[in-house]
């Protein structure tokens, strides 16, 4: 979409709701709200920052020992990624109501829409990572639905997996963005596949029946002649009361396309510049993941573990094939050896006063070794202390340190680490 077409459809859009804010009646209207999240701060082994990338540097992946010299600078979001969207609802009677949403990720340092995929076309030696965020108007999200008092929700369009629902309450670290490899990576929420965090063609439906909640999605591939092509499903089922909480998710995606890009993966390989994302990996994938929680007074302890694989695809591409990856082209290869991979993490946060919140989080990401695939783990600690300024506006510092062992990390950075301050405000 042209750049002056996006800029004239943002405006309408504000400025209508506004305008319906002003004059919704109660319990129906529309909403605009958002999150502005800036920090600055350092990584000790970077490619060069992108200004289009959602967290703008990868703290999180592998990065090659070309990048030795650290990356200071000002970061997207350090613990959310900020936003902007307008939500509504409107009564239709009888327990029932109407509601929708629309919400774009933007970059507060240069004011870009989010867009992964233009990070990792961009030229060579840029920061380069997966993302479902890659430069769609409303990125974040654009569905609408009916809810029921009584039988739950259901959403039509582009939302989240019910996964990355989890995550974003059972997180230590609160899936900050720039301090928790939950948080920076949607894969985890998506077995094994970023872009799908975030799910197009997405039939999401919701409910819950006292302390138990849950909750089935089914996406559809839109493919001629191969219904499953694209497609996935996933299921949770959770219980939350009296502080205690516990989370069970199922999610599988068929011929799920994805880019494999890393931090520095371009500076060895390829040079990505212009409209070419490099390589595309075609593959199937499942996954299942447990998570907990319990807060006892200001004490809150969170825990978790995750299985996911990544295997051959149900159907498979011809050699050579190329395929477009958000506006830029790709060369696909599928999966032949299926990589199976688990996740643990643990940790917590504590209330010091009303105004005061410190959280650590520890993470062991491992990749069993097995025929084709290299083993090995990264280990991340985390540690984030969060001051509130108001019940809008608080001041953030956070740290992480990663640790990378196996022959999967042979010839990339054996250690990494992340530490900024920031502020966010919300409105």
């Amino acid at each position: 979409m042209d750049e002056t077409v996006k800029k004239k459809i943002l405006t309408a859009l504000v400025l209508s709701a506004i305008t319906s804010v002003a004059h919704a009646d109660a319990g129906d209207g529309i909403t605009l709200y958002g999150i502005l999240d800036v920090a600055l701060g350092g990584v000790e082994h970077s490619a060069g920052a992108s200004a289009l990338f959602p967290a703008t540097v990868n703290p999180v992946g592998k990065v090659s020992t070309k990048f030795k010299d650290p990356v200071i600078g000002m970061f997207n979001g350090g613990i959310s990624d900020p936003r902007w969207g307008i939500r509504g609802s409107e009564s239709l009677g009888s327990q029932l109501h109407a509601f929708f949403d629309l919400e774009s990720g933007f970059n507060v340092p240069s004011g870009a829409i989010n867009n992964a995929a233009g990070s990792i076309a961009g030229s060579n030696n840029t920061v380069g990572a997966a993302s479902a965020l890659d430069g769609q108007l409303f990125n974040r999200g654009a569905y609408v639905g009916l809810r029921h008092d009584t039988y739950g929700s259901v959403s039509f369009g582009r939302s989240t997996t019910l996964g990355f629902d989890t995550i974003a309450n059972y997180d230590p670290i609160f899936a900050a963005q720039l301090f928790s490899p939950l948080g920076f990576s949607g894969s985890y929420s998506a077995g094994g596949i970023t872009e799908g965090s975030r799910t197009d063609n997405n039939i999401k439906y919701t409910n819950r029946v006292g302390p138990v909640n849950f909750g089935i999605s089914y996406s559809l591939g839109g493919v001629p002649g191969k219904f499953g092509y694209g497609s996935t499903f996933g299921a949770n089922v959770g219980y939350e009361t009296n502080g205690f909480g516990m989370q069970l998710t199922w999610y599988n995606a068929r011929d799920a396309l994805h880019s494999g890009a890393l931090t520095g993966a371009n500076a060895i390989g390829s040079e990505l510049i212009g409209t070419s994302v490099g390589s595309l990996t075609l593959n199937n994938d499942e996954d299942v993941m447990f998570a907990t929680k319990y807060a006892i007074d200001k004490f809150t302890i969170k825990a978790g573990y995750e299985h996911f694989v990544l295997k051959a695809p149900s159907d498979p591409v011809s050699a050579g094939t190329i395929a477009s990856y958000y506006g830029y082209s790709g060369n696909v290869i599928n999966t032949v050896n299926p990589s199976r991979n688990n996740l643990y993490f643990f940790g917590g946060d504590y209330q010091i006063t009303h105004l005061v919140d410190i959280a650590a989080g520890f993470y062991d990401t491992q990749t069993m070794q097995s025929t084709g695939v290299a083993g090995g783990n990264q280990l991340q600690y985390s540690l984030l202390v969060d001051y509130r300024l108001s019940h809008r506006t608080d001041l953030y510092a956070g740290y992480m340190f990663s640790k990378f062992n196996g022959a999967a990390f042979n010839g990339y950075e054996s250690t990494n680490y992340i530490a900024a301050a920031g502020i966010r405000t919300m409105f």
